[in-house]
């Protein structure tokens, strides 16, 4: 059987060509413009995954800006830098892997009603996400929000608190049917004491039970550390994270050779996020037919993701209310289990509201666009050509015959239109088209 995390080798029949740039920036980013993808074709696939992926050495951190954030004790102002890191991508990769771990980390706003938490918690992920996961899972098990979107501030030896340690295995490393209630109680006597105090993680050692516990079959006066360390270990913790990952990075319904396969790597790599996703991000099944528009847009892939492909300049907080309308508040999660994705994204009112807001970007109520629309078809007079276009700037060009009869329509009809408004009008068709709403 041939490894699916083999790297793909472009070839003549096979190229490195715009299509899979647009997706790998889709995937592993929120797009980009037609000017930075046709760069990144022409400097290959190793420079386009450096530019993803850059050494995290070499980006540093918006800190001014979040203590900017956190200092007005204000959840949308938090929301809205989280969409303003999204709209920069200067490491889109680390942006991208926050993303995922806001949604498997699902912590609500609605409860832990702190900003400055919420905002810590996030850059926790900008920080560690890309590390390892034996060190991430050790820091939001240390996290305020989490700590207390979970009830674990309310966990003492007297009056032992299943909540978190549920969610720790169930939600976060192992999986349902890879643990007992067994081990679920014992660990969460582990994590006795472990509170929050003046907004910070506090150890208060009179709360912890730190009588012998068994976990896992094992014996000991464990704590938290030592069952992060026992989890960590696991190979479902490998299983369940590498389908996890598949289906984020790469399909909805990832085979299970592939999530082995995947498993192995991240276990060899010493459990190294980074490592691990990069390795996907170069693969033959990343780069597969299939894996290809095969996900849905979340709001964010569709909100922010639109912005930078029309090379807009808009408003972050305008864009985060947009986003919630669609269905994905960035802090407030539904569940903890995150947001279920792929086809819920796509109800009849939301495919109504994406129109309408792509409507108000082209027509400039949501920021500026720089350049504007009507610039990319600037000596295109006739409507093939300019819906050629159309699907290039939005599309890589890629469209299927109904989708380039439809386009060629709306760009006939625009045909005796000044330049600005048939530009909208074309573009906007093209962003309300069937493959438009795939990643």
């Amino acid at each position: 059987m041939s490894d699916p995390l083999a790297p793909f080798e472009p070839s003549a029949r096979d190229p490195f060509d715009l299509a899979k740039v647009g997706h790998l920036l889709r995937r592993a980013g929120f797009a980009a413009s037609l000017q930075t993808r046709r760069e990144l074709v022409r400097a290959g696939l190793s420079a386009a995954i450096d530019h993803v992926a850059p050494p995290l050495g070499r980006v540093a951190p918006a800190d001014a800006l979040l203590q900017e954030a956190i200092a007005f004790g204000d959840i949308e102002r938090v929301r809205a830098f989280r969409v303003w890191l999204a709209l920069q991508s200067v490491h889109p990769l680390r942006e991208r892997t926050s993303c995922f771990w806001h949604g498997h980390f699902a912590t609500s706003n609605q409860k832990v009603l702190d900003p400055r938490a919420m905002a810590l918690q996030m850059a926790t992920f900008d920080r560690l996400g890309l590390g390892t996961f034996d060190e991430l899972l050790l820091a939001m098990c240390r996290d305020p929000a989490l700590l207390r979107w979970l009830d674990n501030d309310v966990n003492t030896a007297r009056q032992p608190n299943e909540n978190f340690a549920r969610e720790l295995f169930e939600l976060f490393s192992l999986g349902r049917g890879n643990y007992s209630e067994q081990d679920v109680r014992q660990a969460a006597r582990a994590f006795t004491g472990w509170h929050v105090r003046d907004g910070v993680f506090h150890f208060q050692p009179h709360l912890h039970d730190d009588g012998d516990k068994q976990l896992f079959g094992a014996d000991g006066a464990f704590d938290g550390g030592d069952v992060v360390a026992a989890v960590v270990r696991r190979p479902e913790s490998a299983q369940f994270l590498a389908r996890r990952w598949l289906r984020f990075f790469v399909h909805p319904e990832p085979d299970d050779a592939d999530v082995t396969a995947l498993a192995a790597c991240y276990e060899q790599s010493g459990r190294d996020i980074g490592t691990t996703l990069v390795r996907l991000l170069r693969s033959r099944l990343f780069f597969s037919a299939a894996a290809y528009r095969c996900k849905v847009k979340s709001p964010a892939d569709f909100v922010v993701g639109t912005v930078r492909l029309l090379g807009a300049s808009a408003a972050p907080a305008s864009l985060a209310a947009t986003m919630a309308s669609l269905g994905e508040t960035w802090l407030e999660p539904p569940s903890v289990e995150g947001w279920h994705g792929e086809r819920a994204w796509l109800s009849p009112a939301a495919w109504l509201l994406r129109s309408n807001f792509v409507a108000d970007l082209l027509a400039g109520r949501h920021g500026r666009l720089r350049p504007h629309p009507a610039v990319w078809f600037r000596g295109l007079d006739r409507p093939a050509d300019r819906a050629r276009a159309a699907a290039l700037l939005l599309l890589d060009g890629e469209l299927d015959e109904p989708g380039r009869a439809g386009l060629l329509a709306v760009a006939q009809a625009q045909a005796g239109a000044d330049a600005a408004t048939a530009a909208a009008a074309i573009l906007h068709a093209a962003a309300c088209l069937p493959e438009y709403q795939l990643c």
